[in-house]
């Protein structure tokens, strides 16, 4: 379909009811009829965008990714020192998944069930974690975290942020504790920067104890 100006407000129609669907009833219970009536157009009209609700998913995953990518990219564009950057990406990050949070429930319960949109994620996601793992490297030049390997530091990483804003933003297992902007960027920023800003490693594990705890060969 030709993306004329009404075909785009049209589209991004579909796209705001399915971000409020994908909130109110999450990705796996969320119905075509649901969201159309969200956008207040037609089944029939959102069949004439998309194929259905996972690619509605899809497309909202890419541009989740590509906003993602372009905005924590500024701090290190902007003449901070690299820990400055790191930690302002972090921040940035975090406001990130919170204002996209419809996006990240759909992109989680749709890859445990569907290996296509899963694999096709990682796709997406790749490029994200490439950041981290250049910023891994920098950091290598720097004389920090010998020995770390970047990609799979960055997987690490990447799987503990994503982790933490959803839990706290959408599962929210603690009620109770009231966690503002400043303590959730404070703990992911001294949890991050800790694990590549280090020179020293930490002492090798024991192959085997005694019980008094004393090394053996």
């Amino acid at each position: 379909m030709a993306r004329t100006a009404r075909g785009r407000a049209t589209r991004e129609a579909f796209r705001e009811g399915a971000r409020r669907v994908f909130i109110r009833d999450g990705y796996l219970n969320a119905r075509l009829t649901d969201i159309a009536a969200e956008a207040g157009r037609s089944p029939a009209l959102l069949y004439q965008h998309y194929e259905g609700k996972e690619a509605l998913l899809a497309e909202l995953a890419e541009d989740f990714s590509e906003q993602l990518q372009a905005r924590i990219a500024e701090p290190y564009r902007s003449g901070l020192s690299p820990v400055a950057a790191l930690r302002e990406a972090i921040r940035l990050f975090w406001l990130h998944y919170r204002q996209h949070l419809a996006e990240i429930i759909g992109i989680t319960q749709a890859a445990m069930i569907d290996p296509a949109f899963a694999a096709r994620w990682r796709d997406i996601h790749r490029s994200a974690t490439e950041l981290i793992a250049n910023g891994v490297r920098a950091a290598q030049a720097d004389r920090y975290c010998p020995g770390l390997d970047p990609d799979i530091a960055a997987s690490a990483l990447a799987a503990m942020v994503e982790q933490f804003c959803l839990t706290w933003q959408y599962h929210n297992d603690d009620p109770h504790t009231a966690l503002t902007d400043d303590v959730a960027v404070e703990t992911l920023w001294q949890l991050w920067g800790h694990a590549v800003y280090w020179t020293d490693p930490l002492p090798q594990r024991p192959t085997d104890t005694d019980p008094t705890g004393t090394a053996t060969s």
